[in-house]
């Protein structure tokens, strides 16, 4: 499942990064993200806040088999995640993490 990462790095700032992945499922409010890149020293931690799901529903006339459910489709996944400094973060993620300049 495709799933956008929202990276927020302080209350009332806009969105730092939106990040892609392919995941088995979806991260829940509370749950932590470790994110780890070749060559950087350290990760970047994140807790999600909360997940917010697109979802498609067909249209009420569209034409269906008596019987058969009308089954929607999730469009997209986006899961916002706000900073924090863990015990593996690079040191440019811990700045950030408490408030540092980006």
């Amino acid at each position: 499942m495709k799933v956008e990462l929202v990276l927020v790095p302080v209350e009332d700032e806009e969105p730092h990064h939106k990040l892609l992945f392919e995941m088995p499922g979806v991260p829940r409010a509370g749950d932590c993200v470790m994110i780890s890149r070749p060559g950087q020293s350290g990760s970047t931690e994140f807790i999600v806040s909360r997940t917010c799901w697109t979802l498609d529903y067909p249209e009420a006339g569209s034409i269906h088999h008596a019987g058969e459910p009308i089954i929607g489709t999730t469009s997209s996944v986006t899961v916002e995640c706000e900073f924090v400094a863990g015990p593996y973060s690079s040191e440019e993620h811990k700045s950030v993490a408490v408030g540092g300049v980006t």
